[in-house]
């Protein structure tokens, strides 16, 4: 099996803007992460993908959509590409959590999966549905390219399942608004050729082929 993988952040929105923990609250693109939707559209057009697929989120959704009308595709929604739930957290800041949950903020400064958050979706699930999702994504297009479009989380639960770290420590990743990650897959190798790419924000065009 040989896949190319396409991984785009969805683009800014308002709770994005404010520093707010957004988890699955649904929140769609702000008018800059409309203008940052074009720019990773415009980035993509040339590019031979064969499908599209993202988190039925509207700012993902938003962002999908854009790309397939650069594209002229269909895009597949997939509850399984949604961000980690965050339970009581979403929708706070960081300054939030600390005053209103001192001590989980404190734990969670020391080791942020070891903290039980009510009503969140917890890490084992998580990263099960991720690994799951994308693992059918890349069977599914074998020598072909795909565009998925999610969030900054469940991009660092697939590479922390596809690079085999362990996912009981902080991930190295970060994703940015709108940012474009590239991932090969064949039967030996593992390429990661982009990660968190986002010079198409400012008028780069690199990688398109």
């Amino acid at each position: 099996m040989t896949v190319k993988l396409w991984l785009v952040r969805h683009g800014r929105t308002a709770w994005n803007a404010e520093g707010r923990i957004q988890g699955q609250a649904d929140l769609p693109l702000d008018e800059f992460g409309w203008q940052q939707a074009q720019h990773v559209a415009d980035r993509l057009k040339n590019a031979a993908v064969a499908a599209i697929y993202s988190s039925p989120l509207q700012r993902a959704r938003q962002t999908a959509e854009t790309i397939g009308a650069a594209l002229n595709l269909p895009i597949t929604f997939d509850d399984r590409l949604k961000e980690y739930d965050f339970g009581v957290l979403s929708g706070l800041t960081w300054t939030d959590v600390v005053a209103q949950h001192p001590e989980l903020a404190q734990r969670w400064a020391d080791d942020m999966w070891s903290v039980p958050i009510e009503g969140s979706e917890g890490r084992a699930v998580f990263h099960s549905r991720i690994a799951a999702v994308m693992k059918a994504i890349a069977a599914a297009h074998d020598q072909q390219q795909v565009v998925v479009v999610a969030h900054g989380g469940t991009f660092a639960a697939y590479l922390t399942a596809l690079l085999n770290l362990d996912v009981n420590r902080r991930h190295p990743f970060h994703f940015g608004n709108a940012s474009l990650s590239v991932i090969e897959i064949d039967k030996r190798l593992i390429g990661i050729d982009v990660l968190n790419d986002t010079c198409h924000l400012n008028g780069g065009k690199e990688h398109e082929r």
